[in-house]
């Protein structure tokens, strides 16, 4: 008799035991669907139009996102994205004796397959690049702009102050309208040879201290003793058509 009411005792408590583990796993499943509520609710916040967004989205994350507004010309430029490049110098930037068509501007365009204007004008210095800038350059929109003095300015006897002045104000005029300034380091001229050397030395370094690009034609276009090679011109000063398609060549390589 005994064993039997001891039996019943067991099967009594397994059935309160199975009983217990069923509400403690229902209670469980309804815990865990509440946290799974509050997370979904926790992923979604209400914008101030009153809909739904989810922040794991892009739908409100633009404001991290650059501008893609094409008639700024900001965005481009920041991004890489801006190819057009302004040439921005005197006669060896226009082309002189020759036309814009031959010059190396234009022979950069057709090597990179880019938009290049040549901006470049005859009997130019510093100072006129500086003061025709925001016309022949900022309306572009340019993504790079090279700047190419020296020659201009030590024909007429420009001081060395003067002339970092205005290769200072252009970098930072390029710098400030999200332009990437290129120096076009100065080249021999005849009968300039003290100022021409000292735009050059002091060009150098501060393009160095400055990080800025630089183009050297001396070392496409001159020898050893600063002569013109002579299958790049036809007078000893200008370079021809075979001249200017050098310098493009060379600066292809660099402004890609």
């Amino acid at each position: 008799m005994r064993t039997y009411r001891l039996m019943i005792r067991i099967i009594q408590l397994s059935i309160v035991m199975t009983a217990i583990v069923i509400v403690m796993g229902y209670f469980d499943i309804l815990h865990v669907g509440q946290l799974s509520f509050s997370f979904e609710n926790y992923l979604h916040v209400q914008n101030n139009d009153g809909n739904i967004t989810n922040p794991g989205t892009d739908s409100d994350n633009t404001a991290e996102k650059p501008s893609t507004n094409p008639d700024d010309g900001t965005a481009a430029n920041n991004d890489g994205t801006n190819t057009k490049i302004v040439c921005l110098g005197d006669s060896f930037t226009y082309g002189y004796p020759g036309e814009p068509s031959a010059s190396w501007p234009q022979r950069v365009g057709d090597v990179l397959k880019i938009e290049v204007i040549n901006a470049g004008k005859t009997y130019q210095n510093a100072s006129d690049l500086l003061n025709r800038f925001d016309q022949d350059v900022t309306a572009q929109k340019p993504g790079k702009v090279v700047i190419f003095a020296g020659v201009g300015d030590a024909i007429r006897g420009t001081s060395l102050a003067d002339y970092q002045n205005s290769i200072k104000a252009l970098v930072e005029k390029a710098k400030a309208n999200d332009m990437v300034p290129v120096l076009a380091l100065p080249i021999p001229y005849k009968d300039t040879d003290v100022l021409y050397k000292q735009y050059r030395e002091w060009e150098v370094a501060y393009a160095q201290e400055n990080k800025i690009t630089v183009l050297d034609f001396k070392n496409v276009l001159f020898d050893s003793e600063d002569h013109m090679l002579s299958q790049y011109t036809d007078n000893g000063t200008y370079p021809n058509k075979a001249g200017y398609q050098a310098m493009g060549d060379y600066a292809a390589t660099v402004l890609k």
